[in-house]
């Protein structure tokens, strides 16, 4: 007998089950075969059944809607923890009336349930696929609740739902009283929800109470609150509190979050924030720096005279040898942004005296809408450095995009859309593919254009970049790629296969799910190595900036911990930089190009488990369902949205201050399991 340990709040539920049917399950999670799990759900040992229902989650397939909906009734607990998570899951795969049926079946569930770990898994999961109707009984369930942090759980499903535009005042006058009424380490969740909610119409009632959480003993709680207040009108005392925290609080997080919150600030404050914001530029904290230099550049300050005292203040900062070229880059996109008629000379200044490298020019001149601005991107797109050359179109675009439709710099764009769409880089592809699918470029010759990088990709067997063209296609409703569209159905890669099927569905108005075959058996199962893993889960990373160690979660993720054991056997990620740093949020690396769009060669299956996005948690990034590869990120906090969205494989145990401090260009030096 073997044992899973499946992590749930703050309690575990071991899953114990015969070998072979825990291994088919789970061949059948990673192939996808609905029909095979559906079997295992009506198994006589309850723990296959949990386990099956666990895996349900990950493949979100409605073929098993009605038998999870029959579990939430199973005698044992497990059973029902795992069936209403993997309802939870199927957010992205139900229409309006399944939601319906889903909503009403997980909130009767909800009246009657006797385990407060399931309660506590149903409101999650109403949070994530419930519709409208129920936010309202989920309110009312979350208070009168008789167990412990079901009213947290329910504030943060308040959360869950505004991300997807659910929300109404009787919710957010609910979250405002947990506030009120929650002093334990759980009132983040309800700052959470107001953040969440975005809406200054149904915040600015609770902005005392904003303001008072905002002082919290709790980091994220005033995180979050933080972030809550600069959506609920930005008025002088908040304006003033949210100063405050960017300028003393203890934690950088907390500085980062006041910050940002301040960038939809009025011109009648904006003599308050402007000062403090330039003052932040030379803060200690790269995180608060670079935070502060892009949100100035989000300001209004069009005609204002805070504009030279802001150019003064970029600009310094790129003369200084002190910063950080990526603190540099960003004071140059902001100058871009803030003063795009006078950045261009600027810009190519400091790029004469090397102060600025060309791949930051490059990323400023992409808020420089001029003639000038892309004729010079575009003799950059000729470069053989390869970063330089993504840049320089990703800004075109983004230039040329700021302009009309009918504007010189659209035709200036067009050659270098053609030619980089046709040139085999999975990033000028996805890109260039994109923008031809825009109505700011779309014309007559985009379908043919695509059509022929279509063919091209298909030679060289490139699967992100025909994904991308095949989604381009898809949003151009391309009449002439349907039979194309329609011999991708057959293709080896699910994946493919799969976009074929919604692009199809896009430009006929007819599904085609039904011609799609099941995933091929798992190319990356390797028994023994999972069961390494388990025996030896602890990884140590060495990085530029020091060290810091995770724990893999086999049991939540086993597949995914395989492929990235594998990789760590190769080598693969030494020497790797750190491409992606977002304050607050993630640092990303292992990305063989080193620019966010590499991968090994494959993609292996997105497993989603119980296990929450909090900080210091391990993830997958990933460009949809079953796409992931070898580029990982941790977080810097809770990120709720990301649950269930993104495959976890680890938690941090040691070095979170070394994660606090790594930066983009920072490297993996080694990394490998500690014996």
């Amino acid at each position: 007998m073997n044992r899973f340990i499946i992590l749930c709040f703050a309690s575990t539920f071991a899953f114990a089950q015969p070998e072979k049917a825990r291994r088919e399950i789970l061949i059948a999670q990673d192939v996808r075969d609905s029909r095979a799990l559906s079997t295992f759900l009506s198994h006589k040992n309850p723990d296959v059944r949990s386990f099956a229902a666990f895996a349900c989650g990950s493949v979100q397939d409605t073929l098993h809607a009605h038998l999870l909906v029959n579990l939430l009734s199973d005698k044992d607990y497990h059973v029902r923890t795992a069936s209403a998570f993997a309802l939870g899951q199927m957010n992205s795969v139900i229409d309006s009336a399944r939601r319906a049926s889903l909503s009403s079946a997980l909130t009767k569930r909800l009246a009657i349930e006797q385990s407060r770990h399931v309660a506590l898994r149903i409101v999650e999961a109403l949070g994530k696929v419930g519709d409208e109707m129920s936010l309202n009984v989920l309110v009312a369930a979350g208070e009168s609740s008789p167990y412990s942090g079901v009213r947290a759980e329910a504030a943060l499903a308040v959360g869950r739902y505004a991300y997807r535009g659910i929300k109404n005042k009787t919710a957010v006058q609910f979250v405002a009283d947990v506030i009120e009424r929650n002093a334990s380490d759980e009132a983040w969740k309800a700052a959470y929800a107001m953040m969440r909610v975005a809406d200054s119409a149904l915040l600015a009632r609770y902005t005392s109470v904003l303001l008072r959480s905002a002082s919290s003993a709790d980091v994220h709680t005033r995180m979050f609150s933080a972030a809550a207040l600069g959506k609920s009108g930005l008025t002088r005392d908040i304006v003033n509190t949210l100063l405050s925290l960017a300028l003393q609080d203890s934690d950088w997080r907390v500085r980062v979050n006041s910050i940002k919150a301040l960038a939809g600030v009025g011109r009648s404050l904006q003599a308050r924030v402007i000062p403090v914001m330039l003052t932040l530029l030379a803060d200690s904290s790269e995180h608060v720096s670079l935070t502060a230099a892009s949100t100035l550049g989000t300001l209004d300050l069009s005609g204002s005279s805070f504009i030279p005292e802001c150019r003064k203040g970029l600009v310094e900062v790129m003369n200084d040898p002190r910063y950080t070229q990526r603190q540099k880059r960003e004071a140059a996109i902001a100058l871009a942004k803030l003063a795009p008629i006078d950045a261009f000379p600027i810009l190519s200044s400091q790029l004469n005296l090397a102060h600025l490298t060309r791949e930051s020019f490059a990323a400023a001149l992409g808020f420089i809408p001029t003639t000038e601005s892309v004729q010079t991107l575009a003799g950059f797109t000729k470069h053989v450095n390869s970063t330089l050359h993504r840049l320089s179109l990703e800004s075109i675009i983004s230039a040329a995009k700021q302009a009309h439709k009918d504007s010189s710099l659209t035709l200036y764009a067009k050659p270098v859309l053609a030619n980089a769409v046709m040139s085999k880089d999975v990033a000028l592809v996805s890109n260039a593919a994109s923008a031809l699918a825009d109505p700011a470029f779309a014309d007559d010759q985009s379908a043919s254009l695509l059509l022929r990088a279509m063919q091209l990709l298909k030679n060289l067997k490139d699967t992100e970049a025909l994904t991308s063209v095949i989604q381009a296609l898809g949003d151009l409703k391309a009449s002439s790629a349907v039979a194309p569209l329609e011999s991708e159905l057959n293709n080896r890669d699910h994946t493919v296969a799969a976009e074929a099927a919604k692009a199809l569905k896009k430009i006929t108005t007819k599904s085609y799910d039904h011609l799609l075959k099941p995933h091929p058996k798992p190319a990356h199962v390797n028994w023994k190595l999972l069961e390494s893993v388990r025996k030896n889960p602890t990884v140590r990373v060495q990085t530029t900036q020091g060290v810091f160690s995770f724990t893999m979660l086999p049991d939540e993720s086993p597949f995914t911990c395989v492929n990235f054991a594998q990789l760590m056997r190769n080598n693969f990620f030494d020497s790797l930089l750190f491409h992606r740093v977002v304050p607050g949020f993630v640092i990303q690396g292992g990305d063989p190009r080193g620019d966010g769009w590499g991968g090994p060669g494959y993609a292996i299956r997105s497993e989603f488990g119980f296990e929450h996005y909090e900080p210091g948690m391990v993830g997958v990034a990933s460009s949809g369902k079953d796409t992931e590869g070898c580029q990982w990120f941790v977080t810097h906090n809770h990120t709720p949205h990301l649950d269930g969205r993104y495959t976890i494989f680890g938690r941090i145990i040691s070095g979170m201050d070394v994660v606090n401090r790594i930066q983009v260009g920072d490297r993996i030096l080694k990394m490998a399991f500690t014996r």
